[in-house]
């Protein structure tokens, strides 16, 4: 048995029936041209072909400390694949609406913590002869950014390979520990940048100190953001299990080309984007705040070069959106200015000291979570924005093209709007999870995210 620590398991301590905390992705598979009939019933049999999976699949909960929920890992003796691969057919006329529909429902049901978390589904019956892969896995598991890894993991670069296996049959090296002091930091998951080098060796305590320091010089610092900052908002309320999924891409080599316009990143473009789109929606229900919106932008921390055998690697930069101002180009350039703040921020501290940081913040926001005072109180922040950076080749699954990747996160009472991205090849791919009951019409930010970009094009 191996214990979980105190990150993954506060994964667990969040979850409500309204509030899942697993991750998701669904992946668009275009067949190849010679597949058979029975090419995706070949599909579902490889999917389940592997009886006896790997670490992290196989893991189930385990409480072996009577009296106490302190969650273990241990291996499911009695695995089921059938449980955990299933195979789904879309009514007609099979359009990506009601994939999507598919996908909000699958999404808002809480896993069986009997078994090991996580669930793949084959679905098939899109009009236009495509068919998708949507996996969930719980937060307590994987972090977001390793989730991606294990699911590309099956993937090759040529059609013609057919060799490997399902993510789940696949052995991990465990996790070697990060180092204190190096260039350790890999791609974020908020910003498609890399930490390139992290403070010295944290000093007494995990760096608490440093960490207590850092806190402190966000909440004075005019330039970046803090938290308790954010205006109350429509996206921070109490939620419901119902949820609502909308997704699309959008070309990077046009939004490379605007970040070299107005001497910014790809990240700085993606939130300049949510930003916009979010300010053309609260305006549109007349509910947008007089202060600007706030996003907390979860970064990872994972050494590049880390095995992907589960567990979370992840912080946390706070982000001012602008939603308070008309102009899309200064906009731009205060979201520009509030991450490079963040990111000085965390570049300073050593692994240790992140951690401790991290924990130093969001403890706050825990608290709320348990209590019940989320969505009543004063947000920490009012949306999630990660980015997590995807493959630039094309992949294939046996002979199918991948054709779009779309993150599905998750919410939190208080947090009724995700935006999570993800490249592939030449696109951006959005993923954005709403909850439904609090949120109507959230699907319309699609368009707005499009608006926001025409914007920048004329400043």
């Amino acid at each position: 048995m191996k214990k979980l620590p105190l990150i993954d398991s506060a994964w667990l301590t969040l979850e409500k029936p309204e509030a899942p905390m697993h991750v998701g992705c669904l992946q668009l598979f275009r067949p190849p041209a010679d597949a058979p009939d029975d090419y995706l019933q070949q599909m579902f049999s490889w999917l389940g072909s592997v009886e006896t999976p790997e670490p992290p699949f196989n893991q189930k909960l385990a409480y072996p400390l009577k009296g106490l929920k302190q969650a273990h890992w241990t291996a499911d003796d009695d695995f089921d694949i059938g449980y955990h691969v299933r195979h789904s057919a879309l009514p007609k006329p099979g359009r990506i609406r009601e994939l999507f529909v598919l996908v909000s429902r699958l999404h808002g049901s809480l896993l069986d913590r009997s078994r090991p978390l996580w669930e793949c589904h084959l679905i098939e019956g899109l009009a236009d002869g495509r068919f998708a892969l949507y996996t969930k896995i719980h937060h307590s598991v994987v972090d977001g950014v390793a989730g991606m890894r294990m699911m590309q993991s099956s993937l090759a670069t040529d059609a013609g390979d057919a060799a490997r296996l399902p993510p789940w049959g696949q052995k991990r090296a465990k996790r070697q520990k990060p180092a204190e002091t190096a260039e350790t930091a890999g791609p974020t998951s908020a910003s498609a940048m890399t930490l390139n080098k992290l403070g010295g060796k944290a000093k007494g305590g995990g760096g608490l100190m440093k960490a207590a320091a850092e806190t402190w010089n966000m909440v004075r610092d005019k330039q970046g953001a803090a938290p308790y900052q954010a205006p109350k908002s429509p996206l921070n309320v109490k939620i419901s299990s119902a949820r609502r999924f909308s997704a699309q891409s959008y070309s990077l080599q046009r939004i490379r080309a605007l970040a070299k316009q107005h001497d910014a990143t790809i990240n700085d473009m993606v939130m300049a984007m949510c930003g916009g789109a979010l300010r053309r929606y609260l305006a549109g229900i007349d509910a947008l705040p007089d202060q600007p919106l706030i996003a907390d932008v979860p970064v990872s921390v994972r050494p590049a070069d880390a095995a992907e055998d589960g567990g979370n690697a992840i912080s946390v930069i706070l982000t001012n959106l602008a939603t308070d101002l008309d102009d899309p180009v200064e906009r731009l350039k205060t979201i520009r200015q509030s991450m490079k703040v963040g990111k000085e921020r965390l570049q300073r501290m050593s692994a240790k000291e992140i951690g401790s940081f991290t924990t130093m913040i969001m403890m706050p926001f825990m608290a709320g979570q348990l209590i019940g005072t989320a969505g009543k109180a004063r947000p920490m922040f009012n949306v999630v924005i990660s980015n997590v950076p995807g493959p630039r080749e094309s992949l294939y699954l046996h002979g199918a093209e991948l054709d779009g990747m779309y993150p599905v996160s998750l919410l939190f009472n208080g947090q009724a709007l995700n935006i999570t991205v993800t490249s592939y090849q030449d696109s951006l791919d959005f993923g954005i999870i709403a909850c439904r009951r609090s949120l109507p019409g959230i699907q319309r930010l699609l368009d707005y995210l499009e608006d926001a970009l025409v914007e920048l094009e004329g400043g």
